[in-house]
């Protein structure tokens, strides 16, 4: 069975901890070490950067589609029940970004997607979605700056690498001493090219707001484990979104 610091979740404390809790003469938040998670947004900003002119495998996008699901046009389609329509993300607002803001991207399915912004007329997001590539080619100063800019913000709640969109994340030097993890195949790769990210072989990892999978079909786990954290006190809301994807409940991942 994982371990909740292992999945992402906020841990529970310890029977030492309840007890000083309860016998302490002091009720301060900073000698009690509480920390109360602020409420989630009612409106999000969700970007997914393209890079040159690579196809996108559909699979790297269903964690868009998993994020979309909390929003109130998609809890209102799947007919969820007012408890969790009651607690719908108000907006949620997905821009497609690349250098050039202009033109559609290619995915593997033979399909394409219109691009919405560039990487200088963007608005700063609050979550970053940095689907696989099929190259390694380095990355422009302009990508690079966008980046590590966007991460770096106040504002930043999540940057979700899928597969080896883990590569796009390193060679903006973001991942410096930063845990993180890639496809099998890639991490060879990545220890000697970064050796200075901790990097872990793991189905899905985290450091702060920094999340990378292996696999597409491991980042719904990861977005599913952000979603059920992040999102507190939408709870309802999460259960039937997930449920409605296909997501175990948790009690169910446990057994």
């Amino acid at each position: 069975m994982p371990s909740p610091s292992s999945r992402g979740y906020t841990s529970f404390p310890s029977s030492a901890d309840l007890f000083y809790f309860c016998t302490t003469s002091s009720t301060s938040e900073e000698d009690l070490n509480i920390h109360y998670a602020p409420p989630s947004k009612s409106s999000l900003k969700i970007g997914v950067l393209i890079f040159g002119n690579e196809q996108i495998q559909m699979m790297d996008l269903a964690v868009v589609d998993l994020l979309a699901k909390i929003g109130r046009n998609g809890l209102t389609r799947l007919n969820a029940p007012a408890a969790a329509q009651d607690q719908a993300v108000d907006e949620l607002d997905i821009r497609y970004v690349n250098e050039s803001g202009e033109g559609s991207f290619a995915i593997t399915s033979g399909a394409r997607m219109p691009v919405t912004n560039s990487f200088d007329d963007a608005p700063q997001f609050d979550i970053l979605v940095i689907p696989g590539s099929f190259s390694a080619s380095e990355l422009p100063v302009s990508a690079t700056a966008f980046l590590t800019t966007q991460s770096a913000s106040p504002g930043m709640t999540a940057v979700f690498c899928v597969s080896s969109g883990i590569l796009r994340l390193a060679q903006s030097g973001v991942l410096y001493q930063k845990r993180a993890t890639g496809p099998p195949s890639l991490l060879r790769t990545l220890r000697q090219r970064y050796p200075d990210t901790i990097w872990q072989n793991m189905p899905w990892t985290r450091h702060d707001h920094l999340w990378s999978s292996t696999s597409a079909i491991s980042a719904l786990d990861m977005v599913a484990a952000w979603m059920r954290e992040y999102f507190w006190d939408r709870r309802d809301a999460v259960q039937f979104g997930l449920t409605a994807a296909g997501i175990a409940p948790l009690d169910e991942d446990d057994e």
